[in-house]
């Protein structure tokens, strides 16, 4: 019985083994040569996720700026277009699919004479729908994967960050991107997806990419910029300003923790905004110069203090206008007058004919002295150069001159960074540095290059500057600032108004308008500087931006 048993499991064994011997001599005889074939048509395909072969811009907290959000795109494999020879059929389909692409367009990008083995990106922001549309054509050489954009098309931070020209190679054409192109071409660690193409250039089914990291450092830029506080402020501006600025300036570091502009700019529809000729969206305004208003008070009122001109508690009479001659007057911002006020109501009431007497007091010289010793049309800022924004101060000859300067008009013209500097300034018991906006870069060894840091320098006596800031305090509690006051913290700020010279209609002329304030007054910490144009006034217009800036930055700190 045993034996017998034996005998069938050999017998088994022996069926099991002559099976597969035929089956593996089918493999390798009869039809091997066509498997071969098959093998050798299947290989892998690198995909390059990032948009750009370009290093990162970092925030304080190291936070990208420079990755937007996730996107699909098509690709061409011109080897095997080139083999299908079908060039026109899949630009003709890729141009009805993709709308925004010309057929023409297309074919120039497919007609690819170079590298036949390369991926030629034709398009980075399909839709779902195109996606599923190009996966399920039978054209060969399209592949569809996913990509890691580098800019937001809100236009976040776009004025700062700045550009690049199209294309995986593409050049820094300004903003950050220009500055540091030397650091960020070429300088972006590899993060491929690998996909299984079959002899068509087709990826194969249930064959899912995978992720390659190429493991090597990014060569990186560090900002300044703080990405929670940026996306604060572009928010509020989003609600409140079409064109404008918004800058947010550590007092004691002097560093800059957001800076915006609006109207912002899609990075990747440049050519749509330099074609309709408006190059005034592509500019930065919070780096572009204006008249300040009565923001230049506070410059002309630390002066005055600090010569011994002027005193907190002296009284001033102001009718609604103060008169040069009879031809020349200049009227107050309440037309009726303010009466008796003494030159701490007049700063918080912002009366122009009280400032103007402080300023003819002062004087053209010692005024301009002021304005050097603190550094007032100091464009520098470490870490950036801005190119020249043509910011000055000049006073003609003459008191309407001179009274016209006092109160930020004609012959004063400044930007809102340089005003985040006076209040920095200010606020910090009359310490001055330069501001920054880089805090170190990054090579590829890991190594840092930390930017130098402007030594601090005492422009103006402590004494002084802690005057200046009751002043500024007065206009939030009770002058032309209470809409800035928020309920958690202190504020000091000063309102302002500017004129333009342009006319709305034949009685309105063209107002830019402002707020520069910080908080908390008790230990200040963070001046923020807003700036509108074509509005109505500095209260109405820009205080209660500064009153969803600060709230919204106190929720992170």
């Amino acid at each position: 019985m045993l034996e017998k048993r034996i005998v069938m499991l050999m017998s088994l064994f022996l069926f099991i083994f002559s099976a597969l011997l035929g089956r593996l001599f089918y493999y390798q005889v009869i039809i091997g040569e066509k498997i071969t074939q098959q093998a050798t048509a299947m290989r892998s395909q690198e995909i390059e996720m990032n948009e750009y072969h370009r290093g990162d811009i970092l925030d304080r907290n190291l936070l990208s700026l420079t990755s937007g959000q996730p996107s699909l795109a098509v690709y061409c494999l011109p080897e095997v277009i080139n083999r299908e020879g079908n060039y026109g059929e899949l630009a003709s389909f890729l141009a009805q699919v993709l709308k925004d692409k010309d057929e023409k367009e297309i074919l120039r990008e497919i007609n690819h004479k170079g590298n036949k083995s390369k991926l030629l990106r034709v398009d980075t922001d399909l839709n779902q729908a195109e996606a599923l549309q190009i996966n399920a054509s039978n054209l060969p050489g399209l592949v569809v994967a996913p990509i890691i954009k580098r800019y937001r098309e809100d236009g976040f931070c776009a004025h700062l960050l700045g550009y690049a020209s199209k294309g995986e190679g593409g050049e820094g054409q300004s903003g950050i991107e220009k500055a540091y192109e030397k650091t960020l071409k070429g300088n972006h660690s590899s993060q491929e997806l690998v996909s299984i193409l079959d002899a068509r250039g087709k990826a194969i089914q249930g064959l899912m990419f995978k992720v390659r990291d190429e493991q090597r450092q990014d060569s990186s830029v560090v900002l300044t910029i703080d990405k929670r506080i940026q996306e604060v402020v572009e928010k509020a501006m989003d609600k409140r300003i079409t064109k404008g600025a918004v800058v947010v300036m550590d007092i004691h570091s002097k560093e800059i923790l957001a800076m915006a502009s609006r109207p912002t700019f899609n990075p990747y529809q440049v050519s749509d905004i330099v074609s309709f000729d408006d190059r005034s969206t592509l500019s930065n305004r919070a780096l572009s110069k204006y008249n300040p208003g009565s923001l230049f008070k506070i410059l002309l009122s630390t002066a005055a203090l600090e010569e011994g001109k002027v005193n907190m508690e002296e009284r001033f009479f102001c009718s609604g206008k103060y008169v040069y001659n009879e031809q020349v007057t200049t009227a107050c911002l309440k037309k009726e007058g303010h009466g008796s006020l003494s030159f701490a109501e007049a700063f918080a009431y912002s009366c122009n004919p009280t400032f103007i007497r402080v300023g003819l007091r002062l004087g053209r010289t010692r005024l301009l002295q002021y304005v050097k010793q603190m550094h007032l049309t100091d464009e520098s800022i470490t870490g950036y150069n801005p190119g020249p924004i043509g910011t000055y101060v000049k006073i003609d000859g003459g008191d309407p001159a001179l009274g016209n300067a006092s109160l930020g008009q004609e012959g004063v013209m400044l930007s809102p960074v340089q005003i985040a500097s006076l209040l920095s300034t200010i606020a910090d018991d009359g310490w001055w540095a330069t501001p920054s906006l880089v805090q170190y870069t990054i090579d590829q060894n890991g190594q840092k290059e930390m930017l130098p840091k402007g030594e601090r320098q005492q422009v103006i006596t402590p004494g002084t500057a802690g005057k200046v800031k009751q002043l500024l305090e007065k206009v939030v509690e009770e002058g032309t600032g209470k809409p800035a006051a928020i309920p958690e913290a202190r504020v000091a700020g000063k309102t302002a108004t500017s004129q333009t010279g342009r006319m709305k209609s034949a009685d309105e002329e063209v107002l830019n308008t402002w707020f520069a304030g910080y908080f908390p007054a008790d230990q200040p910490r963070w001046a923020i500087v807003i700036m509108a144009e074509e509005g109505s006034s500095g209260a109405q217009n820009c205080a209660p931006i500064f009153k969803d800036i600060s709230q919204g930055i106190l929720k992170y700190f």
